[in-house]
């Protein structure tokens, strides 16, 4: 099957994540669709980073240095509205719970597939294109 260009286009996304083996899967799955990748590996990074322009922000919850609770915390505090979507390995109700309450818009279990997170990220993208008016 071949991927290009979602719908809504091509997407900026900041990707905040320490595994290697997960960086590089995120980036095959989501540069096969045309999006722009920047990664950070930890939270501290991360949360710098997301000052510059982005369309989404892919964030870990276990990182080093900050961890992606206390990333999305201060995006919000900060006023930056983009989708940021928690990814994580601990699914219990109540750590799902405590990323909503953080200000995340989505959550992603992981080991995410490449077909969930290109899903997760075409929807996300087409309400982010709304919002901006594109």
């Amino acid at each position: 099957m071949a991927h290009g260009p979602t719908e809504g286009g091509s997407l900026r996304i900041l990707l905040v994540e320490d595994d290697q083996m997960n960086v590089e899967l995120f980036e095959s799955a989501l540069e096969t669709d045309g999006h722009e990748i920047v990664t950070e590996r930890d939270g501290a990074a991360g949360e710098r980073r997301a000052s510059d322009r982005f369309d989404l922000v892919l964030l870990d919850v276990q990182l080093p240095k900050m961890n992606g609770l206390e990333v999305c915390r201060s995006l919000r505090a900060r006023g930056l509205r983009m989708p940021i979507v928690a990814l994580s390995a601990s699914v219990l109700p109540e750590e799902i719970a405590r990323t909503k309450s953080a200000g995340f818009d989505e959550f992603l279990p992981k080991p995410i597939s490449p077909r969930d997170l290109r899903a997760a990220v075409r929807r996300l993208g087409s309400l982010r294109h709304e919002e901006n008016g594109r």
